[in-house]
């Protein structure tokens, strides 16, 4: 198993954890993230885009 990612939907925003080696990316037009072109959310069929690597701080907080 190669490194852990985190891709959020853009429908329901919810996380998904996936193995790198099975991600395949394009340019998100209008932002400076990588949408997933090959894997879509499980749980609405949203598309995913890369956020982070898994386990790592958030680029975001909550007040």
């Amino acid at each position: 198993m190669g490194e852990l990612m985190e891709c959020m939907c853009q429908e329901c925003g919810i996380s998904h954890i996936i193995d790198l080696e099975t991600i395949s990316l394009e340019d998100f037009e209008g932002g400076g993230g990588k949408l997933v072109s090959n894997l879509f959310c499980s749980e609405c069929g949203g598309q995913l885009v890369l956020n982070k690597k898994a386990g790592e701080e958030p680029n975001y907080r909550l007040k």
